[in-house]
């Protein structure tokens, strides 16, 4: 039995402890991957709008049936400076609605971020569990040979298999839900909110922060004296 195996079948102990733990990762990486997407597609609207500025409401006593969103936007601005009181020019009402969205936005990853950080954790918790579980028999696999480090590296890699599980359900997830709104809503340019190194990213941030995450309690344990390990009941 090498290394590989064992991660494989250490996988297979525990499948609702594992299960619950996947859940989570998935959770996480959807709510990362929905929310990324939604900032990339905020940026690009801005820079449309920004754009539009330039040419079209610097000019709006000569444009302004030109562009529906020109309109909306010369309509909010309106609106904002006759209820505040306030006297923005064009210039300086998207400047602000652009400030506003793309820190709303900087909020919600940052929410998204934590979400699935707590996810990654139950990593740790699962492995101190399982390793605690296992004492008696890491001690086993030193006495027939193993060394610390494939021991080591079997539980970082049964944890990258969680993370790579849970990525994948959560990016496939939110893909075919980004996908889907953008059919029902008619937006044609998919790869603006969905470019391919976003859910490719993300799962290898999943993957790698869920081994890293592993890599504590499997050190801690692997360091333990193997005959007191064999004692422990």
């Amino acid at each position: 039995m090498d290394i590989y195996s064992l991660s494989y079948k250490n996988l297979h102990r525990n499948k609702w402890r594992n299960i619950s733990t996947v859940l989570r990762i998935s959770v996480g990486v959807l709510i990362l991957t929905v929310l990324l997407s939604s900032g990339l597609g905020i940026n690009s609207a801005l820079k449309q709008a920004q754009n539009v500025t330039g040419n079209v409401l610097s000019t709006e006593s000569q444009n302004q049936n030109k562009n529906g969103l020109t309109d909306l936007l010369s309509s909010a601005k309106d609106y904002i400076n006759s209820v505040f009181g306030t006297s923005f020019s064009n210039s300086e009402f998207i400047g602000m609605l652009k400030n506003f969205l793309m820190n709303f936005v900087y909020f919600l990853d940052f929410i998204a971020s934590m979400v699935l950080l707590v996810g990654l954790l139950g990593i740790l918790n699962i492995m101190n569990i399982n390793l605690l579980e296992r004492r008696r028999e890491i001690a086993l696999l030193k006495v027939m040979g193993f060394t610390e480090n494939q021991i080591i590296l079997s539980t970082v890699l049964e944890a990258g298999l969680l993370g790579l599980i849970g990525g994948l359900i959560g990016t496939t997830l939110g893909v075919c839900g980004i996908v889907l709104v953008s059919g029902i809503i008619k937006f044609n340019q998919i790869f603006i909110l969905m470019p391919l190194w976003l859910p490719a990213g993300i799962l290898g941030l999943t993957i790698a922060l869920s081994m890293i995450i592993a890599l504590y309690p499997a050190l801690r344990e692997c360091k333990k004296d193997a005959l007191s390990a064999l004692r422990y009941e």
